[in-house]
């Protein structure tokens, strides 16, 4: 049997490297909360490689460093609301409206200064004051010119549940075809909206994906389908232009729901420590030669600071007829996640 006193020593060595571990680890956690002053933790609900890019550039322009941290709307916003007053997050940026209306309904961000609101497309800011809109994201039809003429197209998205329809589309239950059904609750009614994405899942055939809308349509496995306008533009440039792919973008140029344009949001939560800087990352990412420029390069969603023409080759949102109305409405996901469950389409 081992001497009991050399069986404590090694109790007590284990313990004491067990510790020493742990407390290396936790420095190491700590470090990544960057308490440091000069140094931003920015949650991220937008394409990874394009919160980077912004974050890249801010840290070149201000040498305020900024630590992304990406997933989906989702989770991020979910992540802010569970950890509350602790949260690590100094700036969110998402995809959808919603998201951010979401945080602004709860009271956990900061009110943006007037200045900053007054720099984009007037169109997008919200009622509340608490978010800047600065990329936005057209929903749009993508078809096959071979199965269906531009003309041929439904001019509602609400026509898609008519028996002529049964079929012929492909969508995907997305972040932005959730907006478009929290926004549809806002205009038309909850019931009316749940007998539509009834239809819709009837009629429709569910890719999952838009990336998955955008490849079968340009496969000719559907004539048409509902996604957000970027997908073919990346796809088009992957590809060597316009030239090189057999599928269009219709704009429906309408108030239709369908011609939805979804803005993307930037705000600073107020548990943060850091407001001043934070601030200021606001202020770059809506400056035609800061944020505006960088997305302008690196992303085809449509940069929303007046002037500011995409590298992508989009159209001008001058040109584009779509509804107007206050981003800040969409704080009503819950709701119409709750309705596409209902529906069977998730």
């Amino acid at each position: 049997m081992a001497d009991p006193a050399k069986r404590l020593t090694w109790r007590i060595v284990a313990a004491t490297t067990a510790l020493a571990t742990a407390f290396t680890l936790t420095a190491c956690s700590s470090s990544n909360d960057d308490s440091d002053a000069n140094t931003l933790t920015l949650y991220s609900g937008q394409h990874e490689e394009t919160a980077k890019s912004l974050a890249q550039a801010f840290e070149a322009s201000s040498g305020i460093k900024v630590n992304v941290r990406a997933g989906k709307d989702a989770e991020m916003t979910g992540q802010i609301v569970e950890e509350g007053d602790r949260s690590k997050a100094d700036l969110i940026i998402t995809e959808e409206p919603g998201a951010m209306a979401g945080l602004d309904k709860n009271g956990l961000l900061s009110p943006v200064d007037k200045s900053v609101l007054a720099v984009p497309d007037q169109r997008f800011v919200p009622s509340t004051g608490n978010w800047v809109p600065w990329a936005a994201r057209a929903r749009v039809m993508f078809f096959d010119p071979k199965l269906i003429k531009e003309g041929d197209l439904p001019p509602s998205i609400l026509d898609l549940t008519k028996p002529e329809w049964k079929g012929k589309f492909a969508y995907a239950p997305s972040g932005a075809f959730k907006s478009t059904t929290a926004y549809l609750i806002n205009t038309i009614g909850k019931d009316r909206t749940l007998e539509w994405l009834k239809g819709i899942k009837e009629n429709g055939v569910n890719e999952q994906s838009n990336g998955k809308v955008r490849d079968s349509v340009e496969a000719g496995q559907h004539p048409f389908g509902l996604s957000n306008h970027y997908y073919w533009y990346i796809m088009a440039k992957d590809k060597g232009g316009e030239a090189n792919v057999t599928s269009r973008v219709h704009f429906m140029n309408n108030d239709d729901a369908g011609a939805l344009m979804l803005a993307s949001g930037a705000g600073v939560l107020k548990s943060s420590s850091k407001q001043k800087e934070a601030a200021q990352f606001l202020k770059w990412i809506v400056a035609a030669d800061g944020g505006q420029k960088v997305l302008a390069e690196n992303s085809p969603q449509f940069p929303l600071t007046p002037g500011v023409k995409s590298s992508y080759g989009l159209p001008d949102l001058k040109s584009l007829t779509f509804p107007v109305f206050d981003q800040a409405s969409l704080q009503n996901t819950a709701e119409a996640n709750d309705l596409l469950k209902q529906s069977g389409i998730i």
